[in-house]
């Protein structure tokens, strides 16, 4: 993943309510199974074990979080174990077999949740946040972002 995406997931994170999160979540294992193909027709084995490690670590995020008051959330666990079992074995036969049914199978979640987190309009999940203003001046090829608040008492207090 590109120091770019990751910095403009983190973005969208800090600003995200419960559902927008797995979106990002969803989103974000997309990108790591796109890169860790792309690592694999490179023939660079490191990137790609490294790619379908984090796959690995945004499937247990996701498992870890399930909330098993509700029964999807057994449907979900079979799934997010089913899914990281088949990572699991690309990784360690050093293939890509799986992957295709483990995209379509996280495509169909993120554009289910997505269809979902329109309809949320609850507030995001983080407080004392740096304002992030886009498109007040603009570059060459792009927009530029300007950073506000930029105060010592951001984040999390004990």
């Amino acid at each position: 993943m590109t120091d770019e995406k990751k910095q403009s997931f983190t973005r969208r994170i800090t600003q995200a309510n419960r559902t927008q999160l797995v979106v990002i979540l969803y989103e974000m294992l997309l990108v790591y199974l796109e890169d860790a193909v792309d690592a694999y027709s490179n023939d660079n084995k490191q990137e790609f074990s490294k790619n379908l490690n984090m796959v690995r670590e945004c499937i247990k995020e996701m498992r870890v979080s399930l909330d098993f008051a509700y029964d999807i959330s057994k449907n979900l666990f079979a799934l997010y174990c089913f899914a990281d079992k088949e990572v699991a074995a690309d990784i360690y036969g050093y293939k890509t077999d799986n992957l295709n049914v483990v995209k379509m199978i996280f495509t169909k979640l993120h554009d289910a949740y997505q269809a979902v987190s329109k309809k949320d309009d609850s507030a995001p999940l983080m407080d004392n946040i740096q304002t992030v203003y886009a498109g007040i001046t603009y570059g060459r090829t792009d927009v530029n972002e300007s950073f506000m608040d930029n105060n010592e008492r951001r984040g999390f207090f004990a």
